[in-house]
């Protein structure tokens, strides 16, 4: 029987420096994959928009575009700009990019590795890969980002911040109302810990760098936190 796929999302800012890309995150990163290939595969990569999305999301409000849809819209471009260059660095050729779920779906099943980014408006790139995992019955789905886990605030800025190991879904949902209130931070937006939950994903929330995380998430050590499902 054929090993169910593993879905990594991969956060946008996880490629970029304070000013350009990290290239040398992007190259451990793609010899992290051609390494551990036997072990990973299938495997599906969905790409966020980082800051550079940000950076032309800020341009359309500055330059007084309201529209939310718009906005979106380019971060899911930016997105697969993203998708695109870890594709062509793995493969080295320009890779096709699906730019829809069931484009997604297809090139799941035809290559060993899929690179992709956002879908559609009013989606985050977290949702994306939530609903990739669900629909292929995916093995695990692996949010790497650029800290250690879930925390009880945003370790960024409170040093007294601790981090969780093991938390359910539920507990998410009261946290993230109550760190929102207050200003603060989320990893998971309602929308994902929707689709964690009706579709009992195996999850796990871990720190992007080094590279050699994933590969330790995907072999299910425990690092980072665990989100349980209920």
């Amino acid at each position: 029987m054929p090993r169910k796929p593993l879905v990594v999302k991969i956060g946008g800012h996880l490629l970029f420096g304070k000013k350009e890309l990290d290239t040398n995150y992007i190259k451990e990163l793609i010899s992290i994959l051609r390494e551990n290939e036997d072990a990973l595969t299938p495997l599906i990569v969905v790409v966020g928009g980082g800051a550079f999305a940000r950076k032309y999301i800020d341009a359309l409000r500055c330059i007084e575009i309201r529209n939310e849809s718009a906005c979106d819209y380019i971060g899911i471009e930016v997105s697969r700009v993203n998708a695109a260059l870890l594709a062509t660095a793995y493969y080295g050729v320009p890779h096709k990019i699906p730019r829809n779920f069931a484009d997604a779906l297809q090139s799941a099943q035809s290559f060993k590795i899929t690179f992709m980014g956002g879908l559609q408006p009013g989606q985050s790139t977290t949702t994306v890969a939530a609903l990739i995992a669900e629909a292929l019955g995916a093995r695990a789905l692996i949010i790497a980002t650029d800290v250690d886990g879930v925390y009880t605030a945003d370790p960024k800025k409170d040093p007294k911040a601790k981090l969780l190991r093991i938390v359910t879904t539920i507990e998410l949902r009261a946290m993230f109302r109550r760190i929102t209130k207050a200003g603060g931070y989320a990893l998971l937006d309602p929308y994902t810990l929707d689709i964690i939950e009706r579709g009992k994903l195996a999850t796990r929330i871990i720190n992007g760098k080094p590279a050699t995380n994933i590969v330790k998430a995907a072999e299910s050590e425990p690092i980072g936190t665990m989100i349980k499902p209920i």
